[in-house]
């Protein structure tokens, strides 16, 4: 599986790491000091150089170097954090996941969402689209107020079957006796089937592809 469906952050990026960060700042300081006291050393004595300029310099330095610091303890506070989310996530392994997203994996089985009817409709459909906004496939969905369950085999409108391995989008439109729209949220269930940690946040893979933990509605 790998579409990412609903990821944010990236993940093919690796940001610097900040012993590297603390290793050029000290080169840079090194070359600082080393010009200061060819500078110094080479002064005239009747014009001195202003110290005012260098003390600035040193301050800048000195609150880089805390702002590296604080970075790294950040981004360590960040992997414990995402350490014992990912382990508090493995309890999720072979249960089901409602996901707020409208697009789901399509891997030659069978995708899955929820629906949820503010009100009762007169009529009600559910059509899927693949990621081009192609409708692939339609038909009528339930009318009564409330959450539904709908499970896609793959057949699409000409009679064949959607293609392995997309991603493909389901949306619900509703409308009352009146002809007016009746509110219809549309999610993905899918079951999980394993955690992620190689992400910038720990990530759940599914039946579905592959979810931020973030997206997840409720487990069941």
């Amino acid at each position: 599986m790998t579409d990412l469906i609903s990821f944010v952050t990236s993940s093919g990026t690796t940001a610097p790491s900040s012993g590297s960060d603390l290793s050029g700042l000290a080169d840079n300081f090194d070359t600082f000091l080393t010009l200061l006291t060819t500078q110094m050393q080479n002064q005239d004595p009747l014009a001195p150089l202003d110290s005012t300029e260098f003390t600035n310099q040193l301050v800048q330095f000195s609150s880089v170097e805390q702002q590296i610091k604080t970075n790294e303890s950040i981004t360590s506070l960040v992997a414990a954090s995402n350490a014992s989310t990912g382990a508090s996530l493995s309890g999720y392994l072979g249960q089901t996941a409602q996901l707020n997203s409208t697009g789901s994996g399509y891997y030659g089985d069978e995708a899955s969402w929820s629906y949820k009817l503010a009100n009762d409709a007169k009529s009600a459909s559910i059509v899927i689209q693949n990621i081009d906004g192609k409708i692939i496939y339609s038909q009528d969905a339930e009318t009564e107020a409330g959450s539904h369950e709908f499970v896609w085999d793959g057949s699409t409108l000409d009679g064949g079957e959607a293609e392995s391995g997309k991603v493909y989008y389901a949306t619900v439109t509703a409308k009352d006796a009146n002809g007016d729209a009746v509110e219809a949220g549309v999610s993905v269930l899918a079951k999980v089937t394993g955690v992620d940690m190689s992400y910038d946040t720990p990530a759940l893979t599914t039946s579905a592809g592959i979810f931020s933990y973030t997206d997840v509605l409720r487990i069941s």
